[in-house]
């Protein structure tokens, strides 16, 4: 664990260089963590990596950073599809880690972005539009 936390701080502060040099706007955590679990993934599947929670916390970790970002700039009616968006990127990446598609999990996420579909081309009935504003705002802190 210490040589992948020795990893992510020293991509982190190339990064960090890179970011202010290349006046790019990017997050250098982001790219620290994604660069060393992708390493990671690639070294498990190899054999030479064998922590798969630590693996798993990193691909988490992008996940909800992916999430996030998709939501702070999405605009809130498409807010509607958070849960089956957010499922669909932990399935992906689950399947990147295992190597296993799970048929009753994608049949989930179907009926999950249908549903979502479906509020989402009725969102202004005036018996759907709760339900809509209910579902846009999920992730709101107010």
């Amino acid at each position: 664990m210490f040589y992948v936390f020795l990893a992510i701080s020293l991509i982190f502060i190339f990064s960090l260089v890179f970011k202010n040099l290349s006046k790019k706007p990017f997050c250098s955590l982001c790219v620290a963590v994604a660069s060393t679990w992708l390493a990671l993934l690639v070294l498990y599947k190899i054999g030479r990596f064998g922590n798969q929670v630590l693996l798993g916390l990193l691909v988490g970790q992008s996940t909800t950073g992916i999430f996030y970002l998709a939501y702070r700039r999405l605009p809130q009616a498409l807010r509607i599809f958070s849960l089956p968006f957010f499922l669909s990127l932990t399935a992906i990446f689950y399947g990147l880690i295992t190597g296993e598609i799970q048929l009753s999990v994608f049949i989930l996420l179907v009926v999950l972005w249908t549903s979502a579909w479906v509020v989402f081309t009725y969102r202004s009935d005036p018996g759907k539009k709760k339900i809509a504003t209910i579902l846009a705002e999920c992730c709101e802190d107010k």
